[in-house]
């Protein structure tokens, strides 16, 4: 069975905030019954997130860990914590670190949204700023998609 561990904040939970991320919620629901999830914090300590897990009915991970130290360097310092877990993949929101944790042999999938998502990380971005009318348009259009798309599980 899989072993994996979901980087909370960027992917569960919304980037210095405490709103969770629909797509981070279901992602973590088919982990949960499907393999043996652990969770990474850089912010939030076990204690710290517990309520805010329990109120949103994400009770099926096996394990927490924080990370002591920023960054590439903490998120490998803390995963280097929990080798004997046999982790095969770690959800990562963020392409840099991604890179650092290929590079330490961590089998890594890069999970992104577009509106948290920092704009140098973007496939296509080309580095230039884009217009502020784009930008309101992208957040109105994916307003629209979010909201046109039937929801197939309850959310809490």
């Amino acid at each position: 069975m899989l072993a994996a561990v979901m980087v909370v904040e960027g992917i569960l939970r919304t980037p210095g905030g405490e709103g969770h991320l629909d797509t981070g919620w279901s992602l973590y629901q088919a982990l949960a019954k499907n393999s043996r999830l652990y969770l990474l914090s850089e912010t939030w300590t076990e204690e710290q997130s517990s309520l805010w897990l329990a109120k949103r009915h994400l009770t099926g991970h096996l394990g927490y860990l924080h990370q002591t130290l920023p960054r590439a360097a903490g998120r490998l310092e803390a995963l280097s914590r929990i080798r004997s877990w046999h982790i095969g993949l770690v959800l990562e929101p963020n392409p840099a670190i991604a890179a650092a944790l290929l590079r330490a042999g961590w089998n890594t999938a890069v999970i992104t949204h577009s509106a948290y998502s920092q704009p140098h990380w973007r496939p296509d971005y080309d580095g230039t700023p884009r217009p502020w009318d784009v930008l309101t348009e992208e957040i109105e259009h994916q307003t629209a998609l979010r909201l046109s798309t039937p929801h197939t599980q309850e959310q809490p």
